[in-house]
């Protein structure tokens, strides 16, 4: 098992990734090309894995980091994926995942 502190750093690096990915493509685009949109899945799933991870190492986290919704989106994508939604696959990464990033490499520098 990981070190909380790579799980988190593994966090912050997907989202980087995942915002990254979606950067100047809009919705219709990014909803048309396979493989933007199966990395930014790929990317979520991370996340959500390096959160539940830290979840069974015990490890705390601040409020504003919405745990349940990170892990739940990784779960539809890994068990439920029919129900995956372009549009909110696009949103997290355009939207959330660039916020996360930031929280987390701030969390980091607090920690160290």
């Amino acid at each position: 098992m990981l070190e909380p502190a790579q799980l988190v750093a593994d966090a912050r690096d997907y989202a980087r990734r995942a915002a990254r990915f979606a950067v100047g493509v809009e919705p219709e685009v990014f909803a048309a090309d396979e493989m933007r949109m199966a990395a930014v899945c790929i990317c979520i799933i991370v996340i959500g894995e390096a959160f539940s991870q830290l979840g069974q190492q015990k490890v705390v986290f601040p409020d504003d980091i919405p745990i349940p919704q990170i892990k739940g989106m990784r779960n539809i994508l890994v068990h439920s994926y029919w129900l995956t939604d372009d549009r909110i696959v696009y949103n997290v990464a355009r939207v959330y995942a660039p916020i996360l990033a930031d929280r987390l490499d701030h969390l980091i520098r607090e920690v160290s």
